[in-house]
């Protein structure tokens, strides 16, 4: 027990030491934070250079946080302005041709206007004939118009009779068996475009395959069946 009291002692000795040898004020860095009653608001004490450190650092973040907020500003905006002008290019992305092809409607407008207008008039077989034999000519006309309009815009035909079968421009939806080059495409039942160079529609077209080929399968096929 005597033992225990006398490291106590030793304890508080020590301590007692080391208050003697404080002094107030030696550190220019310390912070005392004193409390006013029962309020608890604390005041916090620090060196002059350290205070306009301090203010200096709080002034540069503001500043960062001014950048902040108007570059946030100018992207929302950017965004909008941007969504605004991929809807217009949607909208409108068709003007040009579309505008190439007034002419061809105004054309077609005239020569139904002229065909109505001549069938009125005519009072024989021989001028019907005549007016439709006009109207045919002023038709072939605005197909050729038309169809160079669209060419200019990259549309394009597809090549079909004659040529040999290939399955990414061309649909097989009949074959025809006779003597000739085989997978050579002989009628086309409905012709195909590419935009660009990019298939747009696909040629419908027949096939030619040989006589044999087209028996051995059929063969082939009755022995399934049976």
């Amino acid at each position: 027990m005597s033992h225990h009291k006398k490291h106590h002692h030793e304890k508080q000795d020590d301590g007692g030491r080391k208050e003697e040898g404080e002094k107030p004020g030696s550190t220019p860095s310390a912070i005392h934070h004193p409390h006013s009653g029962s309020q608890g608001e604390g005041k916090v004490e620090v060196p002059a250079k350290e205070y306009e450190d301090l203010k200096t650092k709080v002034a540069e973040l503001e500043g960062l946080r001014q950048k902040f907020l108007l570059a946030a500003a100018d992207y929302e905006n950017a965004k909008k302005r941007n969504a605004r002008d991929k809807e217009d290019f949607i909208k409108f992305s068709q003007e040009r041709i579309l505008k190439d092809l007034l002419p061809v409607v105004d054309n077609f407008e005239r020569a139904v206007s002229h065909a109505n207008t001549a069938s009125a008039n005519a009072s024989a077989y021989e001028d019907l004939r005549k007016n439709l034999t006009t109207v045919i000519s002023g038709v072939e006309r605005v197909q050729k118009q038309l169809t160079d309009i669209l060419k200019m815009h990259g549309l394009k035909r597809i090549e079909t009779v004659g040529q040999i079968f290939n399955p990414h421009f061309h649909e097989a939806v009949a074959h025809v068996p006779e003597e000739g080059k085989e997978d050579q495409i002989v009628d086309e039942l409905e012709p195909g475009y590419t935009l660009h160079d990019r298939l747009l529609r696909a040629a419908k077209v027949r096939v030619r395959v040989s006589p044999q080929a087209k028996a051995s399968a059929s063969e082939e096929k009755q022995d399934e069946i049976t």
